[in-house]
């Protein structure tokens, strides 16, 4: 078991450490919480009701949903791609999902006919941070396998109807990397992620078991 400190309220969250690497929203204020394997929640050994012995701290709350998003954030992307590359793309700017026709992209709510039934699909994660002086940063990247079938048609029954659809962790190849990294260069200014190493190495890097990165522990503003 770990313990993970919300970013936004401060609040200590009990989360099972096989979701290290991963995030999940916070049940007081709603802030995503990267999951990380900083602290562990020591084993009891005194017997219950030892003196001495003490319950967990009141403001411990389990971190639910920690298996995948339940609604789409909105201030983050997010991709989908097959074996060769982007598919679907959504951003909050009124479009919604879009989908990929030919060269372009077009808007899936009028284009039905063209969501694929089935396939090998993953959804990626963009996750864009605000800062404190007003900047925001591209600095987290996960990455969910989709059901083979219908994932991709859950888009007709709204924007975060395809969350449903996620089977757990997933992982890029070679190809759908390289699509993610052309569209992170052409849709964001270079300040928003040209720091991050860590992003660049895991998008340019062999490595393709990884479900991503998570964002890094920034240091608590001062009073």
């Amino acid at each position: 078991m770990l313990v993970v400190t919300c970013p936004s309220c401060q609040a200590r969250l009990k989360v099972s450490s096989q979701f290290t690497g991963r995030a999940g929203k916070c049940p007081r204020c709603g802030e995503i919480v990267p999951i990380r394997q900083n602290e562990q929640t020591p084993p009891s050994t005194a017997p219950a009701g030892a003196a001495g012995s003490s319950p967990p701290p009141a403001e411990d709350e389990d971190l639910p949903h920690i298996e995948h998003p339940d609604r789409l954030v909105r201030h983050f992307h997010y991709l989908v791609c097959d074996r060769q590359g982007l598919v679907a793309t959504w951003e909050s700017n009124g479009q919604g999902w879009m989908i990929r026709s030919g060269t372009t992209f077009v808007r899936a709510v009028r284009n039905a006919d063209k969501l694929p039934a089935q396939g090998d699909f993953k959804l990626i994660e963009l996750q864009i941070v605000p800062h404190p002086d007003g900047s925001h940063r591209l600095e987290g990247l996960h990455v969910y396998q989709l059901a083979s079938r219908y994932a991709l048609t859950r888009i007709e029954r709204g924007e975060d109807a395809i969350l449903g659809a996620i089977r757990g962790p997933g992982s890029l190849n070679r190809d759908q990397k390289a699509a993610v990294f052309r569209y992170i260069r052409e849709k964001f200014m270079r300040p928003m992620w040209e720091d991050n190493q860590a992003l660049i190495d895991y998008l340019t890097n062999q490595d393709y078991h990884s479900p991503g990165i998570s964002p890094p522990t920034h240091p608590a503003s001062p009073a």
